[in-house]
C-alpha cells in the first residue's frame, strides 16, 4: 500500500471495530487482514460460456487488460479487471462493460462467490436447488456450467429480491431455471428421490463483504450473527433432508464468524448421522487458491440445539475439511465453504418419505398457483402456422398469459410430470407444479402482441441456439452496417424477397464476428432492428472492429 492512498482515520476506526475484535480470535494475519479489508475490491467478471459470442467477449476483456482468475475454478470463466470495482478508466469502457453485462455476455460477480457453483460441478440432466438464490449470480452460474440443460430451482422468499433473480435469468436467456417463492426453512416436498445437489448460501451478517459494505465497520455487532444462527441452521437442516442419497450439499456464507460457519456445520453433522463433511481437493479444483482450513477450537454449544447422534469430537475433527478465505489471501472478499455428502442408505431423500402409518390418499388440485402450463395444442398450432417448426429445439414449450416459454426438458420431467406425496400424506397426481410455487419458468421465447401476431423475444436468440423455420432472411455485413448507421432502410431500397414478405416481426440471419447470429427486426414501410440500446452499442463496437 502506498502511504498517499491510505485513509489513516479510517484505518484507526477499523482497528477498533467489533469486526476486528472478532478477527483477533481467528487464525488470520491481523495486519494484512486490515490492510486489504480497508481498500476497495477489484472488479471481477464471469463470462457466460454458452453465449454465442463468448469468444468475442473474452477477447474484448483481454484488450481491456483483464486477467483470468484461475483459482475460482477451471470451468468458470472468471476475469479480474485492472481497476477497482466500478473504476473503469473512461466512460466509453464503462458503457461497453455495462452493455456486455446487460446483454448477458458476462456477469459482474465477486470472485469468491464463483467458488460454490464450481463445487456443485453440475451436469446436464441433474436436479439442483439453490435455496436462497437472489440476486441470482450463483444460480445462473450453475445453469451455465450445466450447459443450460439441467433442472434448477432458484428459490427466493422475498418478492423484491426475487424480481432481481428474474431479471438476471432473463438477461442471460437461460432456460433451465424455475424460480420459486418459498421460505427455505419449509421448502416443500418434490418428487423422489430428491435433489442431486443443493446450494445453501444462507442469509448472513456479511462480515466478509466489508470491502464493499463499509457500514459494517460501524454497525456490525456479535448479536447480528446470533440472530441469524437459528435461521441458517433451519434452512440448512431442511435442505439436508431434501438431498438424495449420494447427493452433495454446499453450505456457504460471506461471513467470518464461526457461529455462522463452523458451529452450523458441526450441528448439522451431529443432527444427521448420514451427513459427511468432504475434503475439498483445492489443488485440483481451484489451482492457486490461498485459504485457511476450518477452525476446530470452536465454542461449545447447547445440547438442546443438537441431537448428538455422533460423538462431538468426531464432528469437530471434520471441520478441517472446510475452507475459509480472507481478503488478504487472494485480494478478494471473505468467504466460508463446506461440502457435505449424503452417505445414507436407501433410494430417496429422508424429507420426502411420508411418516409411518400415514394414510396415503389421493387428492385433487384446484389450482397450480398461477404457474406456467404446458402449451395448448391450439396455441402451438397458431405458433407453428406463423413461424413454422423449430430447428435445433431440444426443450419443452409452456405458456403463461401472452407468453410462450421454452424450458429444459428436465424441469418438466422431474418437477411437473411425476406424482408425489405432500406433507399431509396425500398422494398428488402428476402434471402439476404444486406444492412448488413456480413464479417464473425458463426463458420467454415468443409473446403475443396487441397490434400484430406472435413476436420472437431476444431471450430466444441467446444460449441454446434454436430458431423457427419461417420469416428468416440471410443478410450480409453491408446491410447490417447500413441498418446501424441509418436505423431504418426504406422498403424500396431492399431486395425483392423483403418486398414479398408480410409486414411484422422477422429475423435477420448473419455470419457475424464469432459465427452465425439471428437478429430480431421489424418490416413495414421499412426495415429496422428490434434491439435495445445495449445490443446496438455492442453491434456498433463490433462493426468498428470489422472495419
Amino acid at each position: 500500500m502506498q502511504e498517499n492512498n491510505v485513509d489513516f482515520e479510517f484505518i484507526k476506526i477499523a482497528k477498533n471495530s467489533e469486526i476486528t475484535r472478532l478477527v483477533e480470535t481467528l487464525d488470520y494475519d491481523l495486519e494484512k487482514w486490515i490492510e486489504y479489508s480497508t481498500i476497495p475490491l477489484p472488479e471481477t467478471i464471469r463470462v457466460n460460456p454458452i453465449h454465442l459470442e463468448n469468444k468475442w467477449t473474452i477477447s474484448k476483456l483481454n484488450e481491456l487488460g483483464a486477467k483470468r482468475i484461475k483459482w475460482v475454478g477451471k470451468k468458470t470463466l472468471g476475469f479480474q479487471m485492472p481497476w477497482i470495482k466500478g473504476g473503469a478508466e473512461n466512460l466509453e469502457t464503462k458503457k461497453l462493460l455495462q452493455s456486455m453485462h446487460n446483454s448477458g455476455r458476462h456477469t459482474r460477480q465477486e470472485a469468491v462467490s464463483m467458488i460454490p457453483a464450481e463445487l456443485i460441478n453440475p451436469k446436464p440432466g441433474e436436479i439442483i436447488l439453490d435455496s436462497c438464490a437472489a440476486p441470482g449470480s450463483k444460480a445462473t452460474q450453475i445453469a451455465e456450467l450445466a450447459k443450460d440443460d439441467a433442472a434448477i430451482i432458484a428459490n427466493e422468499p422475498n418478492k423484491g429480491r426475487m424480481n432481481m433473480l428474474v431479471t438476471n435469468r432473463s438477461r442471460l436467456g437461460l432456460r433451465s431455471i424455475a424460480i420459486t417463492q418459498h421460505d427455505a426453512r419449509n421448502f416443500p416436498r418434490v418428487p423422489q428421490p430428491g435433489f442431486d445437489s443443493i446450494l445453501v448460501d444462507v442469509p448472513c451478517s456479511g462480515t466478509g463483504t466489508i470491502r464493499k459494505n463499509k457500514g459494517l465497520w460501524w454497525n456490525w455487532k456479535p448479536s447480528i450473527s446470533k440472530s441469524l444462527h437459528k435461521l441458517q441452521l433451519k434452512i440448512s437442516s431442511r435442505c439436508a433432508s431434501l438431498l438424495r442419497p449420494g447427493g452433495k450439499m454446499i453450505y456457504s456464507t460471506c461471513s467470518i464468524d464461526p457461529l455462522e460457519n463452523e458451529i452450523i456445520v458441526t450441528k448439522l453433522l451431529e443432527k444427521y448421522e448420514w451427513l459427511k463433511l468432504e475434503k475439498i481437493d483445492v489443488k485440483e479444483i481451484f489451482p492457486g487458491l490461498k485459504y485457511n482450513v476450518g477452525i476446530e477450537n470452536i465454542e461449545p454449544f447447547s445440547e438442546e440445539d443438537s441431537f448428538f447422534k455422533k460423538p462431538i469430537e468426531e464432528s469437530i475433527s471434520q471441520l478441517k475439511n472446510c475452507i475459509r478465505i480472507n481478503p488478504s489471501q487472494n485480494n478478494s472478499g471473505g468467504f466460508f465453504i463446506a461440502m457435505f455428502r449424503h452417505t445414507g442408505d436407501g433410494e430417496n431423500a429422508y424429507g420426502l418419505n411420508h411418516k409411518e402409518n400415514w394414510p396415503i390418499e389421493k387428492r385433487d388440485l384446484k389450482n397450480d398457483h398461477g404457474s406456467p402450463a404446458p402449451i395448448s395444442s391450439n396455441r402451438k398450432e397458431v405458433l407453428e402456422k406463423e413461424w413454422g417448426e423449430w430447428n435445433g429445439f431440444t426443450g419443452t414449450l409452456w405458456e403463461r398469459g401472452r407468453t410462450i416459454i421454452e424450458a429444459s426438458k428436465t424441469l418438466g420431467e422431474y418437477f411437473f410430470e411425476p406424482p408425489r406425496i405432500d406433507g399431509a400424506g396425500f398422494q398428488l397426481p402428476g402434471n402439476h407444479w404444486h406444492p412448488l410455487k413456480v413464479r417464473q419458468l425458463g426463458r420467454v421465447a415468443f409473446k403475443d402482441s396487441n397490434s400484430q401476431s406472435i413476436r420472437p423475444k431476444a431471450e430466444l436468440l441467446k444460449g441454446h441456439f434454436s430458431y423457427p423455420k419461417k420469416h428468416i432472411f440471410k443478410i450480409d455485413n453491408e446491410l447490417l452496417i447500413k441498418l446501424l448507421d441509418k436505423n431504418v432502410i426504406p422498403l424500396e431500397e431492399l431486395d425483392e424477397e423483403f418486398k414479398n414478405e408480410r409486414s411484422g416481426s422477422i429475423l435477420l440471419d448473419i455470419n457475424w464476428i464469432n459465427g452465425r447470429r439471428l437478429l430480431p427486426a421489424w418490416l413495414g414501410t421499412g426495415l429496422r432492428l428490434l434491439l435495445d440500446e445495449n445490443e446496438k452499442l455492442i453491434l456498433h463496437t463490433q462493426r468498428d472492429d470489422l472495419i
